[in-house]
């Protein structure tokens, strides 16, 4: 009998447990729907019988920002609710979020705020550009959110980049669903990964052509995180790029500069899926290749980096090669003129990698960073006339000398009687020197021969020599 009570009492204790985990894991909280878009953002708050504003302090030394809520309006749009501790002496506005409308992070993207309402240290906002999905369930999976850098409370770069804005994590996924008409709010709190001493840059390669003068600009942000990364299979990137054209001497003398567009969900892949990158002339230059992702270590090896893009590079363990620009410039004799496109406000949105044999796809929190308008490396390409041949030869499968030395067999088998109708002179002159190659090439041949049956006559020679000595 006391064996039967305690099983039931493990049982009950183990049920306690998992309750226990299970509401700490998943908590619930009373933000209503069909909230107005235009109310005041305390009225709304105070509506969660819950809320307890003294959890919240003024505190001006923290320029954080915090989201504490959301909800679903009455004209279909999605509601953040944040706290801003310095939000009394320093007013201060979120400008976006990091975010996916499933319970993963492979389709998070970048979505703009709207600052609808602010009361004392909390702020109300609409997520710009979302409509609600049209389910019972529904998912709302917001990794971090963004504010402008501010010089009272973040730190500079320490490099050459120029910090946009700064990342604070959220790590929460909200589900909200809808049963007999009665909307009800959860949230966990999914792993997400924080992007640590990241650094935008560029490499430019020219392209060769001695009569061209341009290059292209091939963008990377270098970085490492707070988890351990094996394998780096994918990311998600955010950036901006914008068209500029340059005049010096000119009676337009200056920079004009294009719209700003805006890459909400850039995806990079590694190259084991299958995506690389080249540049270069396709026919009379060296092709350049590189990966989408790489080590830091493997970059500094099969890169030409400055010094100073080195020392930037410290404290960094992965590269991902994410865009790729072309810049142009030329002189007319009247003026200079430089073609070219600025990539800013570049942050990573998720990573998706392999540890311990385990594979993660998580969000991350990474500040947006705008890279200096210098190279950090790169090489200069050398003219080669013959590239289109190495090319073809490559794609044949035979010997670069050999394919050209072909390709000249040809054109003096072709050139030959053409020239000796025109000019007999010139063409026997050409046939004297073409018996000579003809002549040569019989030479190596009969030498390659000579050389190819030398060890087997050796072989014959010995067997010989063997029966001779066994005869005897």
């Amino acid at each position: 009998m006391k064996q039967y009570y305690k099983k039931i009492s493990i049982i009950l204790l183990l049920f306690l447990i998992l309750t226990t985990f299970y509401i700490f894991g998943q908590a619930m909280f009373n933000v209503y729907a069909d909230i107005p878009k235009n109310s005041n953002v305390l009225s709304d708050l105070q509506r969660d019988s819950n809320f307890d504003i003294g959890q919240y302090p003024i505190n001006n030394n923290d320029g954080s920002i915090n989201v504490i809520q959301i909800a679903e309006s009455n004209n279909n749009t999605l509601i953040l609710y944040t706290y801003q501790p310095c939000q009394m002496t320093k007013k201060m506005t979120a400008t976006s979020v990091n975010m996916s409308f499933t319970e993963e992070v492979s389709d998070t993207e970048l979505y703009f705020l709207k600052l609808l309402s602010t009361s004392n240290v909390f702020c109300k906002y609409e997520v710009v550009g979302v409509t609600l999905p049209k389910s019972d369930y529904r998912y709302y999976n917001i990794t971090s959110i963004y504010r402008p850098w501010d010089e009272n409370f973040d730190a500079p770069s320490g490099n050459d980049n120029t910090k946009n804005e700064i990342a604070f994590a959220v790590g929460r996924l909200y589900k909200a669903s809808t049963i007999d008409g009665k909307v009800t709010y959860t949230y966990e709190y999914p792993d997400i990964i924080e992007i640590l001493n990241p650094y935008a840059d560029f490499l430019e390669y020219s392209n060769g052509f001695w009569l061209a003068t341009q290059s292209c600009r091939s963008h990377y942000i270098a970085f490492d995180t707070d988890k351990q990364i094996d394998f780096l299979k994918e990311a998600t990137i955010t950036f901006v790029h914008q068209k500029c054209h340059s005049e010096v001497g000119t009676s337009h003398e200056g920079t004009t500069k294009g719209p700003e567009i805006l890459e909400k969900d850039w995806l990079v892949k590694a190259t084991e899926e299958g995506q690389t990158s080249e540049y270069g002339h396709p026919w009379f230059t060296k092709k350049f290749e590189w990966n989408r992702i790489q080590s830091t270590e493997e970059f500094k090896k099969t890169e030409t980096l400055k010094d100073e893009t080195i020392k930037n590079l410290e404290g960094t363990k992965w590269v991902l090669r994410f865009y790729e620009t072309d810049f142009k410039s030329f002189w007319d004799g009247m003026g200079g003129y430089t073609d070219y496109t600025e990539v800013s406000s570049v942050s990573i949105l998720r990573l998706k990698f392999i540890t311990n044999g385990r594979l993660y796809d998580l969000g991350t929190v990474s500040d947006k960073i705008t890279e200096d308008n210098v190279a950090g490396g790169g090489e200069k390409n050398k003219y080669d006339p013959f590239r289109w041949l190495k090319d073809l030869a490559n794609k044949l499968g035979i010997p670069t000398w050999v394919f050209i030395l072909i390709i000249v067999l040809l054109i003096f088998a072709i050139a030959l009687p053409i020239l000796s109708l025109i000019f007999p002179i010139v063409g026997q002159v050409l046939k004297v020197v073409f018996k000579a190659i003809v002549k040569v090439i019989e030479w190596i041949l009969k030498a390659l021969i000579w050389i190819i049956e030398l060890p087997f006559k050796a072989i014959v020679w010995v067997i010989n020599k063997c029966k001779g000595g066994d005869s005897a």
